[in-house]
């Protein structure tokens, strides 16, 4: 037979015990879930920067239009930007490759562009703002097919 002081002293240290093992393990846990969200937290901020920055004209020399005749490489209707590339012969014979960004194709396609609008190998005369880098990349603004055909963001005139 048991001592009964003996079995609740037993049960009582027992339950102490896990207790203090709960609030343990509870302060871990807390700190995880504090960890993690800290984590979250950090990343969704250091995304939305670049995100932010990313859609201003900052790297555009927007003072200058810059206006070219070339030839389409390709023709990229994707997001988050349509990307017109195109080839550009130099006064000395070689060629540049130059990269047009457009706006997202769902502005272009409510102002009737679509994948087809331009194809490899045509000829245009195509007008933007430089990247003040003076890197071979431009922000469209309008671009001339050999027909006389306008193409704006806006929609062809």
């Amino acid at each position: 037979m048991r001592c009964p002081a003996a079995t609740d002293t037993f049960v009582v240290l027992r339950a102490a015990r896990a207790a203090r093992s709960n609030v343990a393990l509870g302060g871990e846990a807390l700190k995880r879930k504090l960890s993690a969200s800290f984590v979250v937290l950090a990343c969704l901020l250091g995304n939305a920067v670049p995100m932010f920055a990313h859609h201003g004209t900052a790297n555009y020399d927007m003072t200058t239009v810059t206006t070219l005749k070339g030839t389409i490489t390709d023709f990229q209707f994707i997001n988050p930007h349509t990307l017109i590339l195109f080839d550009v012969k130099t006064d000395k014979g070689g060629v540049e490759h130059w990269e047009a960004e457009a706006t997202s194709p769902n502005h272009l396609s409510r102002a009737g562009w679509n994948r087809h609008t331009l194809k490899s190998g045509d000829e245009i005369t195509i007008s933007g703002n430089r990247a003040k880098n003076g890197a071979t990349v431009m922000r469209f603004q309008k671009l001339v097919l050999p027909n006389g055909q306008e193409i704006k963001e806006g929609g062809v005139e």
